[in-house]
């Protein structure tokens, strides 16, 4: 997992005084900066620009939208209920299949700093229980050490309310248990009740093919271990399953690791997707990919307009996988990601509102 340290930081002028925008710029001291007036002009100029992960510039930058959204999920497909944080769009991460590539014409890894304003409206929107996430349009964790979203933030976004669920969902490893629960005492007892730790997971042979520069499987079973021992919930998300000959035996590995590691009763859900993509996508992962063969085989359009395994074929690997994690424990809460109804149906012969374990998601 290699360090990221950006050729040039942009700040916007209207945040460069905001505490938050001076706590990141002292983690990367030494760092060039710069101050620009607009975000979007900066795109314009560059945004077909493809810059190298590790070195990717960085922009500080006011979010003028909407902070808090519900997940679009994806028509005509049964969503779990998950409202995304935008706090950042980007990663260091420099993943095959990443719809990120396809999907945002922004190419710096930009961080939203104006988070009193993003506090502001979490206060005005939330009522009742709630699932946010920060991990829709970059890594949760990725760059914690640096930004210390999560230690400065996690806090005030729970204390809001105690109906909320904050994911962190990531594919790095914090180094050490303080990266990962730097509270102490009530302020501790409170958020194991409300954050949740998660991990996208796939086999190491995935991980080295097709998802560069992510922390290592064991690595990220270990993190999510320290994260259960500290006393947090920690979720797992298989997503992308992407199949192979010998996918079954490849995933097992995966499932062994966490049974090994992780107690279930620390485990809040686990989710199934299998490979899917729009269109567009196919031809930048075979320009910038050229290794990989993840775009070929039985893929069809789906009733979204994305490219995706046969019915039969991903029935066949969601049923096999809920066999397999049941032997973990039968009562884990396991929801299929951006599913159609007939899916569902097919695999667990019912609908998620009608499954008692998955009244906390659905």
């Amino acid at each position: 997992m290699a360090a990221v340290r950006p050729e040039i930081i942009y700040i916007e002028k209207e945040v460069a005084e905001l505490p938050y925008t001076q706590t990141i710029l002292q983690k990367f001291s030494g760092v060039q900066t710069k101050i620009i007036a607009d975000l979007r002009a900066l795109i314009r100029q560059n945004k077909k620009t493809i810059f190298i992960k590790q070195n990717q510039p960085l922009v500080l930058a006011r979010q003028r939208g909407r902070f808090l959204e519900k997940c679009p999920g994806t028509k005509e497909h049964i969503c779990c209920n998950y409202h995304t944080l935008n706090i950042a769009v980007g990663c260091p991460y420099d993943c095959t299949y990443c719809f990120l590539q396809s999907y945002s014409n922004n190419p710096y890894y930009t961080i939203y700093v104006n988070l009193d304003e993003m506090l502001a409206e979490i206060r005005g929107k939330v009522k009742g229980r709630i699932r946010l996430g920060t991990g829709e349009f970059t890594d949760s964790l990725a760059l914690e050490t640096q930004t210390r979203f999560v230690h400065t933030y996690a806090p005030q976004i729970c204390a809001i309310s105690p109906d909320i669920t904050l994911e962190l969902k990531t594919k790095s490893a914090p180094l050490c248990p303080a990266d990962i629960s730097p509270w102490q005492g009530e302020t501790s007892l409170h958020l194991q009740k409300q954050l949740v730790f998660s991990w996208s997971v796939n086999p190491q042979s995935l991980i080295d093919s097709d998802e560069h520069d992510a922390a290592p499987l064991r690595e990220r079973i270990r993190a999510a271990r320290t994260a259960a021992e500290y006393g947090y919930r920690v979720a797992l998300h298989f997503d992308p399953i992407i199949y192979s000959a010998d996918w079954a035996e490849k995933y097992q590995t995966v499932l062994d690791l966490i049974q090994q590691n992780i107690p279930p009763e620390k485990i809040a859900w686990v989710s199934l997707g299998t490979f899917r993509f729009t269109p567009a996508l196919k031809p930048i992962i075979e320009q910038k990919f050229p290794a990989s063969t993840i775009v070929y085989g039985e893929l069809f359009p789906g009733r979204d307009k994305k490219m995706r395994y046969p019915e039969p074929l991903r029935v066949k690997i969601y049923q096999h996988m809920l066999r397999q994690i049941a032997a973990i424990s039968p009562h884990l809460p396991v929801y299929l990601c951006m599913e159609s109804p007939e899916i569902w149906k097919k695999v667990y012969n019912q609908l998620p509102a009608q499954a008692e374990n998955l009244n906390e998601l659905f």
